[in-house]
């Protein structure tokens, strides 16, 4: 996947959509036809990705790269159940925890994901006449903890039973609309449960039959429906939750910037045009307003900078823009900024992260620069 962007070079912004585009099959569709394939001057459709749940088993999160453990499902060979599976974050790929945009360090190790995945470029059969191989999905453009997932849809839980002293926990799910899933589902607990009441927490005596909640869950499929980590007994310990995982977001990314693809650069003028990718606090963006400043630091596709403290330019924006009709991966915010000199990285299709005047550009750990 390295230098995957290199051939993004979107001096214009293509939104592909399925109706314009060749068929490509999408989860529950025509298994004929083949998967979609990401696309040079493109970022992929809505629907395009194939959805994959599974534990967080392995993460280097300085190169945004992981192993999940995915679910079992009927698609697989019983030979096949449990194999790790590798999978890189793309530049524009965003995570969710508690409910708020997170970074794969925020995620603690065993805890269960749902996620979006493009597979890799098909290789050419060896021989002619030969299918090709099955498509490996391991290009994430999404991932998210069960709180995020159900929150997102606005689904909930209901508690029917509660035994702590065999360790289980019976739910119903609810969906938006207040229409309650067929069966209930009961799922392990246990001492190392975490219980998020109020401001504060509880513990296993305070869950309670009829209380509406949200759960995250670990050793899904591997053991039954799986065991609950962590379980939210009411509003307001979710919207802590929340609260508490958005300023961790917000701080990191006034740190490392936030990231953005070079689509437009004018020599003449000396401005750079960047399009911050999506998945942050939208905020954030906020701070980007004309007249005021930023400055930009050279990334390559995992999101690392070189020498960020040394290496930014700063200068004026000259303009924001806002596209409410953004693709897939894209914020839909593109910041025009002149920076003090045209870096060799300031090239259309190259990535970098973009800091707000009044936000400190401040050296990082060794571990997360490219040089030295």
């Amino acid at each position: 996947m390295s230098r995957l962007l290199a051939s993004f070079l979107l001096l214009t912004l293509a939104v592909s959509s399925p109706a314009a585009d060749p068929p490509f099959r999408t989860d529950g569709g025509d298994e004929k036809l083949p998967w979609f394939q990401l696309k040079a001057g493109e970022f992929p459709p809505e629907g395009s990705a194939h959805a994959v749940s599974g534990e967080l088993i392995a993460l280097d999160h300085v190169n945004r790269t992981g192993m999940i453990r995915p679910d079992r499902d009927d698609t697989q060979r019983r030979g096949d159940w449990d194999i790790a599976r590798p999978f890189v974050m793309l530049p524009f790929g965003s995570l969710s925890y508690h409910g708020s945009p997170a970074e794969l360090r925020d995620i603690p190790i065993g805890t269960h994901l749902h996620g979006q995945f493009f597979a890799d470029p098909q290789q050419t059969p060896t021989k002619k006449g030969q299918p090709l191989p099955p498509a490996t999905f391991t290009r994430a453009i999404k991932l998210e903890d069960d709180f995020s997932f159900h929150a997102r849809q606005g689904r909930t839980w209901r508690v029917e039973a509660v035994a702590a002293d065999i360790g289980t926990l019976t739910l119903t799910g609810i969906d938006k609309d207040g229409k309650a899933d067929a069966k209930p589902i009961t799922y392990r607990i246990a001492a190392t449960t975490r219980v998020w009441k109020g401001k504060g927490f509880g513990t296993l005596a305070d869950i309670a039959a009829g209380q509406t909640v949200q759960v995250n869950l670990t050793v899904c499929t591997l053991k039954g429906p799986g065991r609950v980590t962590d379980i939210w007994l009411d509003a307001e310990s979710r919207t802590v939750a929340t609260a508490h995982q958005l300023e961790i977001h917000r701080q990191y990314q006034r740190e490392h910037g936030l990231a953005g693809l070079v689509v437009a650069v004018d020599n003449k003028k000396g401005t750079v045009d960047v399009l911050l990718f999506g998945g942050f606090d939208p905020k954030l963006a906020d701070a980007f307003v004309p007249g005021g400043t930023a400055a930009g630091a050279v990334a390559e596709d995992s999101l690392r900078t070189w020498d960020q403290i040394n290496d930014v330019k700063r200068g004026p924006v000259q303009a924001v823009d806002l596209r409410l009709d953004h693709a897939f991966g894209s914020s839909g915010v593109t910041v025009q900024f002149k920076p003090s000199a045209l870096l060799e990285g300031y090239r259309p299709g190259r990535v970098v992260r973009l800091f707000s005047g009044d936000w400190k550009v401040d050296d990082l750990p060794r571990e997360e620069r490219l040089y030295p």
